[in-house]
């Protein structure tokens, strides 16, 4: 368990996480780009799963997905409802799924509290505009995705 904020291995804790999840589930590990700074919101994809962080950082963590990944994922796992409540649910609960394992590494200095998810152009009014985000992309199976981690002291 880190015990200082140590932003490439932190970030490194995220890249296992989801690459566990994409592996596990989807069958293939996602390719990693270049992460980026971000001092505004950055658009979001079709659907957008929020994890409201607190502790040592506060923020939030988010997994923004498009449609198409949502819609294979739930084809991939059996589900027959693919529709937008479905793709949101499946959304927080990759999101959720993502904050937990990382939170092994973090121990007690990151509290989570239930995920929200919501549509490219929602924001959660339970959650505040980061100052500053960090944006993570990657691809699975030619789909682009994005994690975003919005966390202070």
């Amino acid at each position: 368990m880190s015990t200082s904020f140590e932003p490439e291995r932190e970030l490194a804790v995220f890249i296992g996480t989801i690459g566990r999840y994409f592996q596990t589930v989807g069958g293939a590990l996602p390719a990693f780009l270049s992460p980026t700074l971000e001092l505004i919101l950055p658009a979001r994809l079709d659907c957008t799963g929020y994890m409201p962080v607190s502790g040592r950082l506060t923020g939030w963590i988010a997994l923004s997905l498009p449609s198409d990944l949502l819609r294979a994922l739930l084809r991939h796992m059996g589900e027959e409802q693919h529709d937008e409540a479905a793709q949101l649910d499946l959304v927080a609960e990759i999101t959720s799924t993502l904050t937990s394992n990382a939170r092994e590494h973090f121990g007690e200095h990151l509290r989570v509290a239930p995920p929200l998810a919501a549509l490219a152009g929602d924001f959660p009014r339970e959650l505040a505009p980061p100052p500053l985000s960090f944006r993570l992309p990657f691809q699975w199976q030619g789909a682009d995705a994005f994690l975003l981690i919005a966390l202070q002291r």
